[in-house]
C-alpha cells in the first residue's frame, strides 16, 4: 500500500486580501478640531494668532502617501508664524497626527475639503485620499514630538516622522 504525505490545508493568502485592504485603507476617526482647547493646549490662542504678520507666514508642504511623510522630519522656529500645507498623494486616507505638537502650537486657521476653522485645537487630522488641508499656526514650546499617521498599520509599515520645536 502507498502512503501519501498528510495534506496540509492552508487558507490562501487571497482569502485575506479584502480584509487586508480594508486595514490600509484605514478606518479613521476623521478630522477632530476642538473649539476650547483642551487641558494641556496652548492658552490665549486668538490674542497670539491677532498678534502676528501672517503675511510673513513661512510655507512648508508635506507630501502623505503609501506609507510616509515627505518630509518625515519637520523643524519649526517657536513664534514664527507657518503655512502648513498637507497634501494627501496616496489612494487611501491618511491621518497627520501628533499629540505633542498639536499641544505646543496656536492654530490660526485649519482649512480642509470641508471648508476652514478658526483657531481651533488640534486632535487629529485625517485627510481623505487626494485631499489637501492647510494649517496655519505659530509654535509656541519647544520640544521634539512624535508624528505618525493613525490609520491601521500605516505607522508600522514606516509612516511616521519627527516635529522638532526650536
Amino acid at each position: 500500500m502507498i502512503q501519501r504525505p498528510a495534506t496540509l490545508h492552508t487558507p490562501s493568502i487571497l482569502a485575506f486580501t479584502p480584509i487586508l485592504a480594508l486595514l490600509l485603507a484605514g478606518c479613521g476617526a476623521g478630522t477632530d478640531l476642538a473649539q476650547r482647547p483642551p487641558p494641556g493646549y496652548v492658552g490665549d490662542v486668538a490674542a497670539r494668532v491677532a498678534a502676528v504678520d501672517w503675511a510673513q507666514a513661512r510655507p512648508v508642504t508635506v507630501r502623505l502617501d503609501e506609507f510616509r511623510f515627505q518630509p518625515d522630519r519637520l523643524a519649526f522656529e517657536r513664534g514664527t508664524p507657518y503655512r502648513l500645507t498637507l497634501e494627501n498623494r496616496g489612494t487611501v486616507a491618511h491621518t497627520f497626527t501628533s499629540d505633542g505638537f498639536f499641544k505646543a502650537i496656536a492654530v490660526r486657521r485649519v482649512t480642509t475639503g470641508q471648508g476652514a476653522v478658526e483657531t481651533p485645537a488640534l486632535v487629529n487630522l485625517e485627510l481623505p485620499a487626494g485631499q489637501t488641508d492647510v494649517v496655519e499656526f505659530i509654535p509656541i514650546h519647544a520640544g521634539t514630538y512624535d508624528l505618525a499617521c493613525h490609520e491601521p498599520l500605516h505607522s508600522s509599515f514606516g509612516m511616521t516622522g519627527t516635529i522638532t520645536v526650536r
